[in-house]
């Protein structure tokens, strides 16, 4: 993507609950017009830096800049412009799903009603319902009916499709790239359906333990990693200048995942080459090193 004034960029955030500490010096950058895919473990930090960026808490130490100005001095910024759709809901219960649209068409002045009629039919959403009558899924369908509705220049998804069958999911796949194509904007999504939602994703963020140890686009990611298999004393050889994220022996054979430069184009003599997918990578960047000892 190309590196014009960002929208949303964050500076050596941190923060700690008691002796846990969450997040480290995370800095981003996220263009204005994007969807970038946050993916971690569980624990990894990804909900605490949302919440962060939406302001629903405050970093212990660095910046959040909106639009440039710093959303600790200018909370309205973020307010404006940013829609945050979070995991856990914090919606009353009583109150039905047609009444809290309704509130949200007040909180965001580019909201769509066109635009939640057509998606409450698509997912048949029952807006006379009550939150707290609708199912796990139904209410993950009504968070992603209003974060696309809202039509916010910054709109922040933590795991939208948990608790929704592959139909569903897919479908919420379809109507994001439809809003995303008919009004360009910042889409930030937080999934552990990785593979699924890989090819949505403009650029993809890996955090582990706090920290964010890869973003970058999905494709130069994957450019960059690769299998490879052989007699081991051949695969060792030819792994010595990469750097190795797993490995696995049998026998005399071994298969090693290797990240640092392209798939040798001419292949070589004795070594199979096979290419990763997003989320084989991602498991083999955040696997613990006991855990890597089982990873081919």
């Amino acid at each position: 993507m190309t590196q014009s004034k960002p929208i949303l960029e964050t500076k050596g955030l941190c923060k700690s609950f008691g002796s846990v500490q969450a997040i480290q010096d995370i800095s981003l950058r996220f263009e204005a017009h994007g969807i970038y895919g946050l993916l971690g473990r569980n624990g990894a930090g990804k909900t605490t830096l949302l919440n962060i960026i939406s302001s629903r808490i405050y970093a212990d130490h660095g910046s959040v800049f909106c639009l440039g100005k710093e959303i600790s001095n200018h909370p309205d910024v973020i307010a404006r412009n940013c829609c945050y759709m979070p995991e856990k809901h914090y919606f009353p219960g009583a109150l039905s799903v047609q009444r809290l649209f309704a509130l949200a068409q007040k909180s965001f002045p580019d909201y769509s009603v066109a635009a939640e009629a057509r998606l409450c039919r698509i997912f048949d959403l029952n807006i006379k319902q009550k939150y707290s009558a609708l199912s796990r899924g139904y209410q993950s369908i009504f968070r992603i009916v209003l974060g696309l509705a809202s039509n916010a220049r910054i709109t922040l998804f933590d795991e939208p499709v948990l608790g929704l069958d592959a139909v569903a999911r897919d479908r919420f796949h379809r109507v994001l790239i439809e809003s995303f194509s008919a009004n360009p904007r910042l889409f930030i999504l937080s999934t552990h359906f990785i593979e699924e939602s890989a090819d949505l994703f403009n650029e993809a963020i890996i955090i582990d333990q706090g920290r964010v140890i890869r973003q970058a686009p999905v494709d130069a990611l994957l450019a960059n990693a690769f299998s490879v298999s052989g007699k081991t004393a051949r695969v060792d050889t030819f792994s010595e200048n990469y750097n190795v994220l797993g490995s696995e022996t049998l026998g005399g054979m071994k298969t090693v995942v290797v990240e640092g430069g392209e798939t040798p184009a001419a292949g070589m003599p004795g070594l199979k080459f096979s290419p990763l997918t997003i989320q084989k990578l991602f498991i083999h960047l955040t696997a613990s090193s006991k855990e890597q000892e089982s990873q081919p």
